[in-house]
């Protein structure tokens, strides 16, 4: 004969069968927006870190005198296609400017990053 109290331990295991499985299915949502919200500021950031060298190699280039198509084109081969770059010149110094639109699932929080730096231009 079984004894009363191993016979209740029985059916409380038994009922308990499957607790794990639903637990984690009540969580699994908040980690996929969680992985889905570092994703998204990695891609922001590795995004802002180009824009910035693209922007300081093409400021380094004018600083040297180089021409504008050049400056230009060395900042764009840096932040990658559809970017956006200006260059202005004021007193001997240039600014590059550079715009890096974001890709379609980030752009809901943020459309793009930008960045700019300045340098002497040479003989100026």
């Amino acid at each position: 004969m079984t004894r009363p109290a191993c016979e209740a331990r029985r059916r409380r295991i038994a009922s308990d069968r499957g607790a794990a499985t639903a637990e984690f299915a009540m969580v699994l949502p908040a980690l996929v927006l969680l992985l889905a919200l570092f994703a998204g500021a990695a891609t922001v950031g590795m995004t802002q870190l180009r824009a910035y060298d693209a922007a300081r190699a093409a400021a380094r280039e004018a600083a040297r005198g180089e021409p504008q198509h050049s400056v230009i084109s060395e900042a764009e081969k840096r932040a990658g296609p559809g970017s956006k770059v200006t260059i202005r010149t004021d007193g001997g110094y240039t600014e590059v400017a550079v715009v890096i639109s974001l890709p379609r699932p980030v752009s809901m929080v943020q459309k793009q990053v930008a960045s700019s730096a300045t340098a002497r231009t040479e003989g100026g």
